[in-house]
């Protein structure tokens, strides 16, 4: 007998977003901007506030500290991205909906 493939689909997404969660659970310190060095060995954390960039000077450790945040950081917005993309594909193919002309797949997804 054959599997129905919305359900398969469904469960394989279901695992997928699991699978998710628990690298958003192992991630450690979150932090936006960047870190660049400055001569004579000297770090510059930048980021925005308000519109604004802002500057701060950092020792090496905290330069190396600040590094891994922000590649914790943009680890969470390519998860959390994929997620939003599982949920709307969850809705709109799996969910009762009303009738379309355009076909689910050729909407854009969001961003």
């Amino acid at each position: 007998m054959l599997e129905n493939p919305h359900l398969s689909m469904k469960a394989r997404l279901q695992r997928r977003y699991k699978a998710l969660q628990t690298q958003i659970a192992g991630l450690g310190p979150l932090s936006q901007g960047s870190v660049a060095s400055y001569p004579p060995n000297s770090w510059r954390w930048t980021f925005k506030v308000r519109a604004k960039t802002a500057c701060v000077a950092l020792s090496a450790e905290q330069a190396a500290q600040m590094k891994e945040a922000i590649a914790n950081h943009r680890k969470l917005e390519a998860i959390v991205q994929e997620m939003r993309e599982i949920t709307q594909t969850l809705i709109l193919e799996t969910v009762p909906g009303v009738p379309r002309k355009k076909p689910i797949s050729k909407i854009p997804k969001a961003r």
